[in-house]
């Protein structure tokens, strides 16, 4: 069978330690300089939080895309708990494809079983966002009002 009549078969399932140079390479590519080693820190301390959940796309045994998870609880807000999008990255190739929307719908249903009641994610406001903020509003999430305001610790 010639690949481009292949039935592509996708998978969206919980990141594990196998998939460690997958995500390193999806987090390069989006401009997020990592090393393995680090990035193994990282997945090994994440695997231990259970507010916190990775999800990766698998096409036809390929990790393509990855969602990160972290469940809030916050006095100010009136619902139990919140789902944050703290990292989204489909592989440059297969942007367009329906990937993003697959695992913005896995993060819902994930949120949904735990009890959250809203999803939310923060973006830079920089031009090269412009993209990334379109998709953001063509899978319903709606802009808030806000700045986001940080300080390094020294």
């Amino acid at each position: 069978m010639n690949s481009s009549t292949q039935e592509q078969v996708l998978q969206i399932r919980k990141c594990g330690m196998d998939d460690l140079q997958c995500v390193t390479a999806l987090l390069r590519e989006f401009g997020y300089p990592t090393t393995l080693s680090v990035m193994k820190e990282r997945m090994e301390g994440m695997e231990q939080d259970s507010f916190r959940r990775t999800m990766v796309a698998e096409l036809n045994d390929e990790v393509v895309g990855m969602i990160e998870l972290r469940q809030v609880h916050s006095y100010y807000k009136q619902a139990d708990c919140i789902m944050e999008i703290t990292a989204l990255i489909v592989g440059e190739e297969h942007r367009g494809s329906g990937l993003g929307r697959r695992l913005v719908s896995a993060a819902e249903e994930f949120a949904r079983e735990r009890g959250c009641s809203q999803v939310f994610l923060r973006s830079g406001n920089r031009v090269e966002r412009a993209p990334a903020h379109a998709f953001y509003r063509h899978v319903g999430f709606e802009m808030s009002s806000g700045y986001r305001f940080s300080k390094k610790l020294k």
